[in-house]
């Protein structure tokens, strides 16, 4: 099942940790590592966003990837592109890593299938684990 995201990515988009009841996003709710969440504004329209990584600590240092996907003609869901790999050591911390949406290109086999702008589904998997009060999430600029 695919979760909806914010309406616009011009305020944070939350990918993986809690979400507050807003005006924009009435349902309070926790998302979890590797959720695939369908945005309103594909990314591909933005010049560049940001991912947003943190997390207050863990047994060994943690790795986000955050990848995403095009909305194929048909209405589903293409392959999955890697668009950024960080990590935080095992102490915790925050990162920030900047996307070009102009570079997002979809997979080869895709390319058939999709009309731009087409980056509507992305997710964040984090790895080993998820640790408690971890936060994925991305904002425009």
């Amino acid at each position: 099942m695919t979760a909806s995201g914010n309406k616009l990515i011009d305020a944070v988009t939350t990918l993986v940790g809690w979400i507050n009841y807003s005006a924009t996003d009435p349902f309070e709710r926790t998302r979890v590592s590797a959720e695939i969440v369908r945005l309103s504004v594909p990314l591909d329209t933005v010049e560049h966003f940001t991912l947003l990584f943190s997390h207050p600590g863990a047994a060994a240092a943690v790795t986000a990837v955050l990848q995403v996907a095009p909305l194929l003609k048909d209405g589903t869901t293409g392959t999955w592109v890697t668009a950024s790999t960080v990590a935080i050591p095992a102490a915790g911390g925050q990162i920030e890593a900047t996307i070009s949406g102009d570079a997002l290109v979809p997979a080869a086999g895709d390319l058939a299938n999709v009309v731009d702008p087409c980056f509507f589904f992305v997710r964040a998997t984090l790895t080993p684990s998820t640790p408690a009060g971890a936060h994925v999430s991305l904002t425009h600029g």
